[in-house]
């Protein structure tokens, strides 16, 4: 009782905030407006009839709420973006799982005529079920990357990144954690002003705490930008190679592999978001899949108020090795929502996911539904 009343008081902090905005003093700006500091906040409620994402079933009423300062820095060619927060959830039955998140995140950029690059940074500690393992998993994450780009002349440019990514799990002993590196170039044609040629390798390596680890090597070329009219994003085809080491009895893998990420701008309303995905990833099970997903999403802005939102999504994947013992999953799901913004600092918004795996693991053999409402303000 103790965790529902609090909050319901804070929603109802949340709502008196929105209805009645707070001064100009609530949003901290200075040096000319080119640095600014915001407050944010959120309370929800959600129903998940599944909370361990497995064959069992276990369903729970989880309540939520959340805060954390943006600042926002642009001025000349550098601009810095970092954030910083707390998510905290309680459940109703399984209070086991009850959670307490801190993030901190931060993103600094800077460009000239030529040049452009942008480092990341990031740290959260996370609270959610492993489709996978069929668990519910606490860890921490951190993650870096570094983003660069050259323009040789008008026609052609080179870009370059460099990523780190770990993942700690925390009491959950038969869960392993994972370590990756990447790194990759590109060199870009501009076919015009609206479309670039691009050709690339990137090459991957994953790491799991008990001695095994993954190498990938990737080719692609594709196009980016304005596909068709009205059609923007990236098509990208390729050839990958994953070659496992720390195991006598798995193999190298090699796939085609292909990244769409397009979105199709019906009106000034509706927008259509598609994804098509092949990848290779070590799991938290001390093995790999090789996954292939794709998504399509349907946005509808009614008015400046009021958006509705609705997608499905699918994919398959292969568990590879020995490790893997043969298995095979797909999933599918769909999911709709509801945005109502009562003012600029408020907004509302309700969500239904309908999500079904098949595995040939019974264990990981399940549906599960989730239906939320999240109350969000930001100052």
């Amino acid at each position: 009782m103790r965790a529902a009343f609090s909050y319901r008081a804070i929603l109802l902090a949340l709502v008196v905030g929105g209805i009645f905005p707070a001064p100009a003093s609530a949003l901290l700006t200075f040096n000319d407006g080119r640095d600014q500091v915001f407050v944010t906040g959120n309370a929800g409620l959600t129903y998940d009839s599944n909370i361990f994402a497995n064959s069992a079933a276990h369903s729970d009423t989880i309540y939520s709420g959340g805060a954390g300062l943006e600042y926002k820095r642009h001025a000349g060619i550098i601009s810095a973006d970092a954030s910083a927060g707390i998510s905290i959830s309680r459940f109703d039955k399984f209070s086991s799982e009850d959670f307490s998140d801190p993030h901190i995140q931060g993103e600094f950029s800077a460009s000239d005529e030529r040049t452009s690059g942008d480092l990341t940074l990031a740290a959260s500690r996370q609270s959610q079920a492993d489709v996978i393992a069929g668990v519910r998993a606490l860890s921490w994450t951190y993650d870096a990357g570094l983003n660069t780009r050259y323009r040789v002349n008008d026609r052609y440019s080179i870009a370059g990144n460099l990523g780190y990514n770990r993942q700690n799990y925390v009491r959950t002993p038969t869960l392993v954690d994972l370590t990756g590196y990447s790194g990759g170039a590109n060199l870009f044609y501009s076919i015009n002003s609206a479309r670039d040629f691009f050709a690339g390798y990137q090459f991957r390596l994953q790491e799991t705490s008990r001695n095994r680890s993954f190498g990938e090597h990737s080719f692609n070329a594709g196009l980016s930008g304005k596909i068709l009219p009205k059609l923007n994003g990236t098509v990208s085809l390729g050839y990958s190679l994953l070659q496992p080491h720390g195991s006598t009895t798995d193999h190298s893998t090699g796939s085609l592999t292909e990244s769409v990420a397009l979105t199709w701008n019906l009106s000034r309303r509706l927008k259509i978001t598609g994804d098509l995905s092949q990848y290779f990833t070590a799991t938290s099970i001390n093995g790999s899949v090789d996954t292939t997903s794709a998504s399509l999403l349907a946005t509808y802005a009614m008015n400046a108020r009021l958006a509705f939102a609705g997608g499905i999504s699918g994919g398959h994947t292969r568990f590879l090795g020995a490790s893997g013992g043969g298995r095979r999953d797909t999933d599918f799901s769909w999911n709709a929502g509801v945005d109502y913004n009562f003012t600029d600092n408020l907004k509302v918004s309700t969500t239904y996911t309908y999500y079904e795996n098949w595995s040939t693991l019974s264990f990981s053999d399940f549906i599960r539904h989730t239906l939320s409402v999240t109350l969000s303000a930001r100052f």
